[in-house]
């Protein structure tokens, strides 16, 4: 059973742990008030981005709010913002936070909705299809070159070995033994996803295959149904987000669009006689 000794140090204890949480309060630089809720905002982004809410990040907050306050207030006693260059970049500044919050006042006035998030679902999964492949290449510039590489395949020297000694591809894929993690094959070139249609797992193309971007030699590592649309809810997020900058554009477009926008003549200086 709990003394009142020991429920008293137990509070207090507790107002340790909480109390650099609660310790936020206003205070002036110079005569200007930083409000609680200034201190509040900064500490949230912080702590959005994985920092711990404890007393030294307020300490830090505190530290900033000062140093940003006493600076604008000295650029404001050598009247910089008189200056036509500080003009322009406040203007800028103002601008770009006046679009900002039109755009995110749009978007909440226009919201996706759900039958779109759907539809747009089922059209990615269709055109994903219902397979993915694991497959390997080599990439050279010519037919010729990619015959010998093919040869020596069949002579029984390591496909990714080669890859990453001869591929033309990319240094990651290159640095990967010519392996293309699993995709679709509708991503790839018709001739490319035509050749490995039959193939069996762990067997290759019997010739090389030309694409817009040279000549292949083809291996198929393994063939699986489809998983990147096989669940809605993993990709409601993803989805979402996108129909978001497609609806944002729109309304960008349609903005821009009705502007009344005419050119101005440079003004013309009179000619002396």
């Amino acid at each position: 059973m709990k003394t009142f000794k020991t429920v008293l140090l137990s509070g207090a204890l507790c107002a340790l742990s909480f109390g650099a949480v609660a310790s936020v309060q206003p205070f002036q630089v110079n005569g200007t008030t930083v409000t609680k809720a200034a201190q509040d905002e900064l500490i949230g982004a912080f702590v959005k981005r994985g920092v711990a809410h404890d007393e030294q990040l307020e300490k830090r907050v505190r530290y900033m709010l000062i140093r940003d306050t006493a600076l604008a207030q000295q650029a404001k006693k050598a009247r910089l913002e008189k200056r036509k260059d500080v003009q322009q970049e406040i203007r800028k500044a103002r601008d770009a936070v006046l679009v900002r919050a039109l755009i995110a006042d749009w978007i909440q006035k226009n919201p996706v909705n759900e039958q779109d998030i759907r539809a747009l679902y089922e059209k990615e999964k269709a055109a994903w299809g219902p397979e993915e492949v694991l497959v390997r290449h080599i990439l050279v510039r010519d037919e010729e070159q990619a015959q010998g590489l093919l040869k020596r395949i069949h002579s029984g020297e390591k496909f990714d070995a080669l890859a990453r000694e001869y591929s033309i591809d990319t240094a990651q894929n290159k640095n990967a033994g010519g392996l293309i993690d699993w995709t679709s094959p509708a991503v790839f070139d018709a001739d490319f996803a035509q050749s490995f249609k039959t193939l069996k797992p762990g067997k290759i193309t019997s010739a090389p295959v030309k694409s817009r971007l040279g000549w292949h030699i083809i291996k198929l590592e393994g063939r699986r149904d489809a998983q990147r649309w096989a669940n809605f809810e993993a990709v409601r997020s993803q989805l979402t987000q996108l129909l978001q900058q497609q609806k944002i554009q729109t309304y960008i477009d349609s903005v821009v669009k009705k502007a009344n926008v005419t050119d101005v003549q440079p003004a013309t200086t009179p000619q002396t006689k």
